[in-house]
């Protein structure tokens, strides 16, 4: 057990002496979120900022030997915000892509998953992903989802000889679930893992509508492409995290075991194909 202690304490030493001195010496990493999205981060009823990336985030700090002053912003607004230098990292789901790629670099930590949402009252007929096509779908602005709806769900509409989905985009995650239960749009496209929080505040019952057919791609912790040495610090981070059970851990006490990694983590991974 001795031995066990003292290795880990070394690969979380050696994590910590990863980071670069700018931000040792500060003992702060600037962190950029969208604190609107149950249950990656909000903000709970006691004002404080929960949910399973939270937990995630302040375990690699900890490791690290830094505090995180954490700016809840835009969607939109993160991987700017990084790319700027007004934040140093950003964290909220945000998917890794190639797109993304050419501005920013990524920590990969786990799965993006989509489910499409509509009211159960309209949704008595919408069971699979071809009974979307033709419909006003919903996606908030600079996420994946607006893009899966134009693409990948329209492709599937189109060979299959319907109408493809049009797009509505939102500003917020709040304003996109909204437009589906004012009956604005009739279909919201968002992470699966959001299922429970959704049905659970939705003022108008919601039913789910799985999504296998769109991938599982990874998520990130964005970071400048030319701050190799803060990636791989929260890279080490992140594995330390992983190897002493924190990971899953925090993904089971959050119940959003489906988005964790079952592979090492590294940096800007490629897609993951759907099942």
């Amino acid at each position: 057990m001795a031995l066990i202690l003292m290795a880990g304490a070394a690969q979380a030493q050696a994590a910590a002496d990863l980071l670069p001195a700018k931000y040792r010496e500060a003992g702060v990493i600037k962190l950029v979120t969208d604190a609107k999205y149950p249950p990656f981060q909000y903000i709970d009823d006691t004002g404080n900022m929960v949910g399973f990336e939270v937990d995630l985030w302040d375990a690699i700090a900890e490791r690290l030997g830094v505090d995180l002053e954490v700016t809840s912003v835009a969607f939109d607004s993160l991987i700017p915000g990084v790319q700027s230098g007004r934040w140093d990292i950003a964290m909220e789901g945000i998917t890794d892509n190639a797109e993304r790629q050419q501005v920013v670099s990524f920590v990969d930590y786990g799965y993006t998953t989509s489910s499409a949402y509509v009211l159960e009252e309209k949704g008595g007929s919408v069971n699979g992903h071809l009974d979307l096509c033709g419909l006003n779908g919903a996606a908030q602005s600079g996420t994946e989802w607006a893009g899966f709806i134009t693409a990948e769900l329209a492709r599937a509409c189109t060979e299959a000889g319907k109408a493809a989905p049009t797009l509505s985009e939102f500003g917020t995650s709040d304003a996109t679930l909204l437009s589906l239960y004012s009956a604005r749009t009739n279909f919201v496209l968002t992470s699966a893992a959001s299922a429970q929080e959704i049905m659970k505040a939705a003022p108008r019952p919601v039913k789910v509508v799985p999504m296998p057919i769109l991938p599982r791609k990874p998520s990130g912790i964005a970071f400048r492409k030319d701050e190799t040495d803060l990636g791989e610090a929260l890279l080490a981070g992140l594995k330390e995290v992983r190897a002493d059970g924190t990971y899953e851990k925090i993904y089971a006490e959050w119940n959003v075991q489906p988005m964790m990694i079952d592979h090492e983590p590294g940096i800007n991974l490629t897609t993951v194909p759907s099942n």
